[in-house]
C-alpha cells in the first residue's frame, strides 16, 4: 500500500497534477476497497458496461472511500437518476458516455450542479450525511468540488467538439479510444485515429478543461500523457486480473510441459 495525496480530486486537477486511475468492473465492495489501497490516484466505477445497478454503485463508492480512494463513476447514461445516485453516494464526479454535442453536455452539467448552476436535487444521501448536511454550505462546496466529465467517443462528438468545450461547468473531456475507433472506422493505433485523439486532447486543454483518456496499457498511458492527457484511466480490474493470471499460468504450464518432455512420472 502506498501513501496517498489527500487533496480533493478536483483540486489536484486544477493544480495541474497528472492523475492515474483504473476502471472497476467487478460489482463487489471487497474489490473496490482492496483496489483503493493499491496506489491509484482515484478509481472509476464502470457503470456503463458492467452489471452495476444503482444500489451497487452506491455500495462500491462507499467501499472505495473506506479504502481511501476518491471515486468517479462512469454512469450508464446521461440521465439525472444515474447521475444523482452516483453523486448522492459520495462520488467525486461522473464521466458520462456518448455526449454528442453542447446540448447534451449542458444537460449533464445541469444534473451535476445545484441551483443556480444547475438543477441537481437535494436528497438525503450519503454525501449529505443522509440529510442533515444538505444546507447551502454543502451545496456551494459540492458545486465547486464535483468533477463533471463528458466522454467523446462518436463521430458527432468529434464534429461538434467546440460546442461541448464551450459549455460552462464542464470540467473534463474524456476520450474513449475503442468506440472512437469503431465510430470513425479507423483501426486502433492507426495514424488517423492517433491524430484525431491528439487533436481532441489539444483542443480540450486549449479550452481550459481537463483532457482525459482510457489507456489499455502502460505504454499507451505514457503516450497519451505525453500528448497532453492529464487524467488517465489505466485498464481495469478485470484486465489486470486476466493479465496476471495468464502470465502466471503460462509460466507454470511451460514448466509442466517441460516435465512431461523430460519424462517425469509422479507415480
Amino acid at each position: 500500500m502506498t501513501e496517498r495525496n489527500t487533496a480533493a480530486l478536483k483540486d489536484r486537477l486544477l493544480a495541474g497534477d497528472v492523475l492515474v486511475g483504473t476502471f472497476l468492473q467487478t460489482p463487489h465492495p471487497a474489490v473496490a476497497e482492496f483496489a483503493a489501497g493499491l496506489g491509484f490516484d482515484f478509481l472509476c466505477l464502470e457503470g456503463e458496461h458492467s452489471a452495476m445497478d444503482l444500489a451497487t454503485v452506491q455500495n462500491l463508492v462507499r467501499a472505495g472511500n473506506a479504502g481511501g480512494a476518491p471515486m468517479l463513476v462512469r454512469v450508464a447514461q446521461n440521465e439525472w437518476v444515474h447521475i444523482a445516485a452516483a453523486l448522492d453516494a459520495g462520488a467525486e464526479g461522473v464521466i458520462c458516455p456518448r455526449v454528442n454535442d453542447g446540448v447534451e453536455a449542458r444537460s449533464l452539467v445541469s444534473a451535476c450542479r445545484y441551483p443556480p448552476a444547475g438543477d441537481r436535487g437535494i436528497g438525503p444521501g450519503r454525501a449529505t450525511g443522509y440529510g442533515p448536511d444538505s444546507g447551502e454550505q454543502y451545496r456551494v462546496a459540492a458545486n465547486r468540488r464535483i468533477v463533471v466529465g463528458a466522454q467523446v467517443e462518436t463521430r458527432g462528438a468529434v464534429e461538434r467538439l467546440d460546442s461541448i468545450l464551450a459549455v460552462d461547468g464542464l470540467d473534463l473531456v474524456f476520450v474513449g479510444p475503442a468506440d472512437l475507433s469503431s465510430c470513425l472506422g479507423l483501426p486502433p493505433g492507426s495514424p488517423g485515429l492517433d491524430q484525431t485523439i491528439r487533436g481532441i486532447l489539444e483542443k480540450t486543454r486549449a479550452a481550459g478543461k481537463v483532457a482525459g483518456i482510457w489507456a489499455g496499457s502502460d505504454t499507451l498511458a505514457v503516450q497519451w500523457m505525453d500528448s497532453g492527457a492529464q487524467l488517465v484511466l489505466l485498464a481495469s480490474d478485470l484486465i489486470f486480473l486476466a493479465r496476471g493470471a495468464m502470465r502466471e499460468l503460462e509460466a507454470v504450464k511451460t514448466r509442466a510441459e517441460k516435465g512431461k518432455v523430460d519424462g517425469y512420472d509422479p507415480r
